[in-house]
């Protein structure tokens, strides 16, 4: 279970990354854990006074922020207009209900290098003081911390007691159902993130057909994609296949995040320039269609949508960079000669 424990002031990201995500991590209601591939973030809030909280982060370093979030999502997210619709409105709505029936719980489905991982940290960002890094985040990486199939019956064991210790403490919570308190403890107010690949190929599919019939991407509805998410989750081999999660309808918004085309893409390699202290070079157009060219594309008869999201943009804007450093530098030492 990976858990971040430094604490850092609260900070807002200077543009986008893509992180890899699988299948999911599940945790069922009757405490067994199904794990194969993926990632879960866990956010969760309580009140208390410590006189430690003015040394060290504390329960009431809680600060969310409705409008940092709707911001971020808007300037530092692209392309994702139903992710920023549903978890900003989700979010507010969960925080500003003093008495909420039961956890918020999101599954994010999409291709990878689409932004679910950056979105989670945004949330972070915006929630808590440390964000990320904040000790009442939980980050589970599935694959890094439960790596052996074979093991899988020990590895729910080992968890199951790992979270209801953690429970004790108020940290995190294993139940998404509508309890008012498990083992004595109040986990109503958690906010659980699963994210997945699961469901990615249905998502692009039916985003290139739209795409293709000369549809606005912004046309695109939640309905449009969440039955569909439901079912793939629960049919496909991973996490969630046959998860009393969704039989029992415990996961309250499956959200598509859609493949990115070009112009996304194009706005990814320039927030990097930005962050990178380039920012003279975002009018660049040879460079902008340099990095864009080296990236690949599908379907193969448009090659409109990225295959990789914006997840290699960072490595492929650098390697232009670099090449344009040792261009500059040879020019330079010819000059020299010819002088």
């Amino acid at each position: 279970m990976h858990r971040h424990v430094r604490f850092a002031s609260r900070s807002r990201y200077q543009g986008p990354k893509a992180y890899a995500q699988s299948e999911n991590l599940f945790f069922s209601i009757t405490l067994l854990i199904n794990v194969v591939n993926g990632e879960l973030f866990i956010y969760r809030h309580r009140s208390c006074y410590n006189i430690k909280c003015h040394l060290y982060e504390c329960c009431d370093d809680f600060e969310f922020d409705a409008s940092g979030l709707d911001h971020d999502l808007s300037d530092l997210v692209f392309g994702q207009h139903l992710v920023k619709d549903v978890v900003v409105n989700a979010m507010r709505s969960h925080w500003s209900n003093k008495n909420p029936k039961k956890p918020l719980v999101m599954s994010f489905h999409g291709y990878t290098g689409s932004g679910k991982n950056y979105v989670a940290e945004i949330i972070a960002n915006n929630t808590f003081k440390s964000g990320i890094r904040s000790s009442f985040v939980n980050h589970i990486v599935a694959t890094s911390e439960f790596p052996d199939r074979k093991l899988i019956s020990k590895y729910q064991v080992e968890l199951r007691e790992r979270i209801l210790s953690s429970a004790k403490k108020s940290v995190i919570k294993p139940f998404l159902d509508y309890y008012n308190n498990v083992h004595g403890v109040d986990f109503r107010r958690c906010v659980f993130l699963f994210l997945s690949n699961r469901a990615g190929a249905a998502i692009a599919d039916h985003t290139v057909r739209h795409a293709e019939h000369g549809l606005l991407r912004e046309a695109l509805k939640m309905e449009d994609f969440e039955r569909v998410v439901m079912e793939h989750a629960f049919n496909e081999p991973g996490g969630l296949k046959m998860s009393e999660l969704i039989s029992n309808h415990l996961i309250d918004h499956f959200i598509p995040f859609l493949p990115l085309q070009r112009e996304h893409v194009k706005k990814c390699v320039e927030a990097h320039l930005v962050s990178s202290g380039h920012r003279n070079l975002i009018d660049d157009v040879e460079l902008l269609q340099s990095v864009l060219n080296s990236l690949q594309y599908f379907p193969e008869h448009s090659k409109a949508f990225s295959s990789s999201g914006c997840k290699r943009v960072d490595a492929k804007t650098d390697l232009e960079l670099s090449r344009r450093r040792i261009t500059s530098v040879a020019n330079l030492l010819d000059l020299d000669d010819e002088l």
